[in-house]
């Protein structure tokens, strides 16, 4: 088959990358050609990763800009939407000069490029879109965390939400088939945006197990226990919660919390730190090429989100080995065994939160023995090679359904 993985987003990096470099992998290695469409330079640009292709989106900013004005003269006055809006309609001047007639199935890894897609490409091409997470509630969550004063209900029924929610509708009604990796986010599909259930299909993520074999072949380094977060700095994930939940915890001389990752609350975190009297034990490494290093050097990591589907920080934490403390919010459940392999906590909950982290690090045997359940557990749950075959299995089947349906 002849493959094009697309996103509005650009790659290399964060999870979509995680996904979609582990799945084209595969793909290749199955004799399978995937070309990988995203964009580049602060949205400036759509490419096709390792070709020719690059396609300069600023030519189509001044004709978009005057028809949104033309369509919808006051757009301008919300700016989130406005900007959204343009973005989106720019992304699909710039993809509609992709020649998508050589491709057997295309899919996408977000709502926003399936709308573009689906408006451009061939109609005998099935589009597939892989649902990573919830748009609308993730921007419910940025919005609040601007707008901490203006109760929930009142946001929800805002006219951003409703845009994106809307955004987000169209983005799975215009494709075929739609890949989930939780029930989580199968259960909003189907509920909030009355998907037909026929047309979703839930596999978990994968990596290459191959990448997490054997022993660690780095040292430890220092005595202290090792608090790992891995995460974007943004009010989404919770690490506001985390900082209440380190001043809490007694004997600081035995722990340090590494945080890896950038954005837009690095600053307020570090001030938190200061307020809270845990800026000593606190370390912000921004993003580093080190991750799997730091994993080994690990003894649990930390992830309590206020909403999540299944981060691959976790998964690559389990199959090193290093118990996981998450909170309840979206698939994290589904991703931890509580007691086993980590702990699950009300999201929000700081208290809890601190006491879960306190006991893994007052119990060196227990989390051993999460340590093994973990590493084993991994290596059943996120084998890319189940994800592949399940994911070619839905494109042949995607191409089935569109012939017949012609």
């Amino acid at each position: 088959m002849n493959i094009l993985i697309a996103t509005v987003f650009p790659l290399p990096g964060g999870g979509i990358w995680s996904f979609v470099s582990n799945l084209s992998a595969y793909l290749v290695g199955q004799g399978h050609h995937v070309d990988i469409l995203c964009t580049r330079d602060n949205n400036s640009k759509v490419v096709i990763l390792g070709s020719e292709t690059v396609i300069d989106l600023s030519q189509y900013r001044s004709y978009v800009e005057k028809k949104l004005m033309r369509s919808v003269p006051h757009l301008p006055r919300n700016p989130w939407v406005y900007h959204a809006e343009l973005n989106r309609y720019i992304f699909e001047q710039g993809v509609s000069n992709v020649d998508m007639t050589k491709y057997d199935i295309i899919h996408a890894q977000d709502v926003i490029s399936a709308v573009a897609l689906s408006r451009v490409k061939p109609l005998r091409v099935p589009l597939i879109t892989s649902g990573h997470g919830y748009l609308t509630g993730a921007i419910f969550h940025q919005y609040k965390s601007l707008n901490t004063s203006i109760e929930d209900k009142s946001i929800w029924n805002s006219f951003i939400l409703q845009y994106y929610a809307r955004l987000e509708q169209v983005g799975f009604e215009s494709s075929d088939f739609i890949h989930t990796s939780s029930q989580w986010m199968r259960g909003i599909i189907e509920k909030e945006f009355k998907i037909d259930p026929f047309h979703i299909h839930t596999y978990k993520y994968g990596v290459e197990l191959s990448q997490f074999n054997g022993d660690s072949p780095f040292k430890r380094k220092g005595a202290k226990k090792i608090i790992l977060v891995n995460s974007r700095l943004v009010y989404l994930k919770g690490l506001h919660n985390l900082i209440e939940a380190l001043s809490f915890l007694r004997s600081r001389d035995k722990w340090e919390c590494w945080i890896l990752g950038e954005g837009e609350l690095e600053t307020t975190l570090k001030e938190s730190c200061r307020n809270l009297g845990v800026e000593k034990n606190v370390l912000f490494w921004g993003n580093t090429s080190k991750v799997k290093e730091i994993l080994y050097q690990s003894d649990m990591l930390v992830l309590p989100s206020l909403q999540e589907n299944q981060p691959f920080a976790v998964i690559e934490a389990q199959l090193l080995g290093v118990p996981t403390i998450v909170s309840n919010a979206g698939g994290l459940p589904e991703m931890v065994e509580n007691n086993k392999n980590g702990f699950i906590i009300e999201k929000g909950n700081s208290r809890q939160l601190s006491e879960k982290i306190e006991y893994l690090l007052n119990n060196p045997s227990i989390r051993d023995q999460m340590s093994k359940y973990a590493s084993q557990k991994g290596k059943e749950m996120w084998d890319v090679n189940i994800l592949g075959r399940k994911m070619v299995q839905l494109y042949s089947k995607a191409i089935q359904w569109k012939n017949r349906i012609r």
